[in-house]
């Protein structure tokens, strides 16, 4: 057996090299200005909710093409992204679907169907809703990308003001962040914003909202507006 004896120097120079080796991992994220942030946000909940569905189209352009489809592709394209970055993204419909049917003689659907989407948010315990929509108007010039918010609550305008820095980013006139007196939003126990992400009435912004590339950056705007929202709310 062959026996080695280290010395007092050696003993006390490898246990400090083995302690910076076990400490190196929790020391990183401090050496490079980052943070753990990935266990927050696997227990973060945002909902998406992509406006309309089912027997409800929205509005449509002059091809036809309708709004309730765009909704959904964008909602999904942002679940996708939040997901990548550890977020739960549960959504209030991920089909084309109405979350409160047609029944003959009965009337209300509509508002019924709101307030099954602010049941999905509540019970989802999420920290907001972002509401996907499209726009329309008799005014075929009118065209942009608008992050709507309640006034009443803070936060929801903060989120609203940071989608629509990002969103700016995407589109060639810049629109500002405005409040809007939306059901969805004005519910006790809810925050959230309501974008409307160009009109269908215009016949450029309708075309490019046609285009797979230009949804993929739409999505990808709301999703760091998003992200960048989170970060303020987790530095504070």
């Amino acid at each position: 057996m062959r026996i080695i004896i280290l010395s007092r120097e050696k003993t006390f120079l490898f246990l400090y090299l083995l302690g910076i080796l076990f400490c190196l991992p929790l020391l990183l994220p401090y050496f490079l200005g980052t943070e753990f942030t990935e266990g927050k946000l696997h227990r973060t909940s945002v909902v998406i909710d992509p406006g309309h569905g089912g027997v409800d189209g929205g509005t449509k352009d002059r091809q036809g093409n309708l709004e309730k489809d765009i909704n959904l592709d964008l909602a999904l394209k942002i679940r996708a992204q939040l997901q990548q970055s550890g977020l739960n993204v549960p959504m209030t419909r991920e089909t084309d679907t109405e979350l409160s049917p047609f029944i003959p003689g009965r009337t209300g659907r509509h508002r019924r169907d709101l307030l099954a989407r602010i049941a999905k948010a509540k019970t989802s315990k999420s920290l907001f809703i972002v509401s996907i929509h499209c726009d329309w108007s008799t005014d075929r010039t009118r065209r942009g990308m608008v992050a709507f918010y309640n006034y009443r609550n803070p936060s929801s305008k903060k989120l609203a003001l940071i989608i629509q820095e990002e969103l700016n980013k995407t589109q060639t006139i810049p629109q500002k962040a405005a409040p809007g007196s939306y059901f969805i939003l004005e519910q006790p126990g809810i925050t959230g914003v309501l974008i409307e992400v160009g009109f269908l009435s215009h016949p450029e912004e309708a075309t490019l909202l046609q285009t797979q590339n230009y949804r993929e950056k739409i999505a990808l705007s709301i999703s760091k507006g998003i992200l960048r929202y989170l970060q303020t709310i987790s530095s504070n």
